[in-house]
Parts: structure tokens; C-alpha cells; sequence
């Protein structure tokens, strides 16, 4: 993100994820993230070798972080993409740092539940 400071990089997030389309075909129960304090959905399909995902959550806030993870990820190969270079890269961002506990938590299982579908 090329801003300088908390407040415009939580705005541009928060501006992402009111781009994001609610979805509501894939609210289902199978891909509901447990452990998240508000309902988030994540799918995950494989063509060829390469990984697309679909995000949904009334959150624009979440929204806008699953925006931020998921251009790191759709559309490239498990051989692309590196796990540990994706959680560094996100730290570098500093996110932990201004988001709620909760709202990393959530983050948190997200980048993990989208990792596990990637090395499955």
C-alpha cells in the first residue's frame, strides 16, 4: 500500500471492501471460518494448477484485509505461493499493529484456512 500513515492505509481498506460484492452463495455452513468473531466465508477452486478464492463477510473492514490477501493469491500455483512470505509480507504492512485483537485473530484464520486449501 503506498500511503503514508495508519489512518489513509485503513481508509483505502476499509474503501476496498466496499467494493467487495456480497456473495451469498457461498455462505454456507462448509465454508464458514470458525473462529472468527463475525461470519466470514471463504472458497477455494483449483484450475489446473492454480488457486482462486472467493471472500464474503458483512465486514468492510474484513473485506478489504481479504482483498489484500487474496491479490497475493488468486491465480498463482502452490509453487508461487510461499506461505511464510505471505504472513512476513502482511507483517511488514504492520496490521497487527492497528487492528483490534479481534479483527487480527480473524485475519489470522483466514491467511491460514486460504494456506491450508493452497498446500492441500
Amino acid at each position: 500500500m503506498a500511503v503514508s500513515n495508519w489512518q489513509q492505509q485503513y481508509k483505502l481498506i476499509i474503501q476496498w471492501g466496499k467494493l467487495v460484492r456480497p456473495k451469498p452463495d457461498i455462505r454456507l455452513p462448509a465454508n464458514l471460518i470458525k473462529g472468527c468473531e463475525l461470519p466470514v466465508w471463504l472458497v477455494h477452486k483449483r484450475k489446473g494448477e492454480h488457486h482462486y478464492f472467493e471472500f464474503d463477510s458483512d465486514s468492510s473492514v474484513m473485506n478489504g484485509l481479504a482483498v489484500l490477501l487474496l491479490v497475493q493469491l488468486n491465480g498463482k500455483t502452490a509453487a508461487q505461493i510461499d506461505g511464510e512470505n505471505l504472513v512476513q509480507s502482511l507483517r511488514d504492512l504492520g496490521l497487527e499493529k492497528h487492528l483490534t485483537p479481534s479483527r487480527n485473530n480473524g485475519f489470522s484464520r483466514i491467511i491460514l484456512r486460504a494456506l491450508a486449501f493452497v498446500d492441500t
